[in-house]
């Protein structure tokens, strides 16, 4: 199937205009042919040719920072909640997980310190993709720590922080100016639109909220858009066209564009 896509993808590149820009794509959680969020995935979302890959964040109990989309470690085999387990437990779990139709087993979880340790390694830029650390969004003790790590790993120069939540936004802003953000818009993007245009921010909004005038919006305003998730030819083409600047995708890697 994959091997279908990658095909598809190049003979459907032919018909994208000349003059559309060629979008950043982004590995999906690392990338679709290993177990998400982990080690494994970010390796082999590097050999594929991603300049950029996503990662998930989350805190566990000992505040270590792992790459993890769930709250729950069970969709992927293990029984933990994160929050409330350490590191040292999580590490004794491994994970498995069918994405399209391969099996990817052997896995551990993946600290955000060795996901910034395997981009710098491999050349490509991270795109930390923070989850809600708290109900009070306005709790925003660990995001300091967080981008401490970052500076520690040397990693400031490349690396963007996406999320949804303004809270962190507005601490971002007032406490690491520095650091590059993303605001994840979505279906808000047109009422949150001279918010996050007013300071500036890259937005994310999923592929089917996109269209030529949002993009034309956003550009008008002098900043980017980031679409996901994109697994398709057909969106791939679509959305090049509009002028997007970056997509995120599970199995379009730049290898086959």
């Amino acid at each position: 199937m994959k091997n279908i896509i990658a095909s598809l993808l190049l003979a459907s590149s032919a018909l994208v205009s000349v003059n559309a820009s060629d979008p950043v794509m982004i590995g999906r959680r690392g990338c679709g042919y290993a177990v998400e969020n982990t080690a494994e995935a970010y390796h082999e979302g590097a050999r594929r040719g991603f300049t950029m890959m996503e990662a998930h964040v989350r805190a566990t109990a000992d505040s270590v920072f792992v790459t993890s989309h769930d709250g729950k470690t069970d969709r992927l085999g293990g029984h933990m909640k994160i929050a409330a387990s350490t590191i040292a437990d999580l590490r004794s779990e491994t994970y498995s997980q069918q994405r399209d139709s391969a099996t990817y087993s052997g896995s551990t979880i993946c600290t955000v310190g060795e996901f910034l340790d395997i981009c710098k390694e491999k050349g490509v830029a991270p795109l930390l993709h923070l989850k809600t650390f708290s109900k009070d969004t306005k709790d925003c003790g660990h995001l300091s720590p967080l981008v401490g790590l970052i500076r520690e790993k040397g990693m400031e120069g490349s690396c963007v922080i996406l999320t949804s939540e303004p809270d962190y936004i507005e601490y971002l802003m007032a406490t690491h100016p520095d650091i590059r953000l993303q605001y994840q818009a979505d279906a808000k993007w047109q009422e949150m639109f001279e918010w996050s245009t007013a300071r500036g921010l890259d937005v994310q909004i999923r592929a089917d909220l996109v269209d030529a005038d949002c993009v034309r919006r956003y550009h008008d305003a002098g900043v980017k858009v980031n679409v996901w998730t994109v697994n398709t030819p057909d969106e791939y083409s679509r959305l090049s066209n509009l002028g997007v600047d970056y997509m995120v995708t599970d199995y379009l890697c730049p290898e086959s564009l």
